[in-house]
């Protein structure tokens, strides 16, 4: 965004609304406003896919759409760009739902005039690109300390790197916590979170400070490691199953932790990108449990 010129996508479905709306912005003195009005949602993604803007002004009383569905869609399909929702007096609570499902701010029709829709603008845009740089940031997850899935992509394609120039196989694991919707529902949501914890604390005691682990989704984690005399999948496998098997001897402990884990072995001479690792040792490990549970 260019600091004296905005391109604002507004989306009404009423046409004196956006006259009005119009004439508002030509007012503005301080900053060269751009707008291309469409009537109604259908047609603002066609926009959003076609053109650049610089942000969405939103009518929460869109025809072709339910209220917060209208928030929900372009933040999905345009989640670097602001949206302002716009209300009338009456639906002002509905203004704050629309903040939590994503968007940066909300005006009431009746009261806006060019000083206040200048601010509200600059300001969105700004709050915005802030938050927007700060998730791009965000590799680790808060719980464990580890990398998140994101991290985990990141730093498994530099791995994958060093693999191919030292020509070095590569083991990709995929591992399941096993029976955390039961740790939750007979412990609590205390313990489910200390499985995971412990989890974690499991594969760095396992895996080596060069290797790469994650917590990939809620009950899922992904580690990444080359190939040499004392990291292969058996010796891996092994540490942490006797690992494991120690904590679950503890006395007075509330839950038994128990992994599944799926491999998928990466060689230097074949093409794969991380994804495709990451989806081989899945299946695996779909398969293996399986087979656990037919045993």
């Amino acid at each position: 965004m260019d600091d004296k010129r905005i391109k604002i996508l507004y989306v009404e479905d009423g046409i004196d609304h956006a006259i009005l709306m119009g004439k508002i912005i030509n007012e503005i003195k301080n900053i060269n406003c751009e707008m291309t009005h469409v009537p109604q949602l259908g047609e603002a993604l066609l926009e959003l896919d076609n053109e650049h803007y610089d942000i969405v002004m939103l009518d929460l009383t869109l025809p072709d759409k339910q209220v917060l569905d209208t928030i929900t869609r372009v933040c999905e399909r345009s989640p670097e760009i602001p949206v302002v929702v716009m209300t009338s007096m009456e639906d002002e609570a509905m203004a704050v739902k629309a903040l939590q499902k994503g968007a940066e701010e909300y005006l009431i029709k009746s009261k806006m005039n060019s000083n206040a829709l200048s601010r509200i603008l600059r300001h969105a845009i700004m709050r915005h690109k802030g938050r927007v740089e700060l998730q791009s940031l965000s590799l680790v997850d808060d719980l464990t300390g580890m990398y998140n899935r994101k991290g985990f992509l990141l730093f498994a394609q530099q791995q994958l790197s060093i693999a191919i120039r030292t020509k070095r196989g590569m083991i990709l694991f995929y591992i399941h916590i096993e029976g955390l919707n039961e740790i939750n529902r007979e412990s609590s949501r205390q313990y489910e979170d200390l499985a995971k914890i412990e989890t974690a604390n499991i594969l760095k005691e396992a895996f080596r400070e060069s290797d790469i682990i994650a917590r990939h989704s809620r009950d899922e984690f992904t580690a990444i490691a080359i190939e040499s005399f004392d990291a292969n999948n058996e010796i891996i496998i092994t540490r942490l199953q006797e690992e494991i098997n120690n904590r679950n001897k503890q006395e007075n402990r509330q839950y038994k932790l128990s992994l599944c884990i799926g491999t998928a072995y990466y060689d230097t001479e074949e093409l794969c990108t991380i994804e495709e690792l990451i989806n081989r040792a899945k299946k695996a490990m779909i398969e293996q449990r399986k087979k656990t549970l037919e045993t």
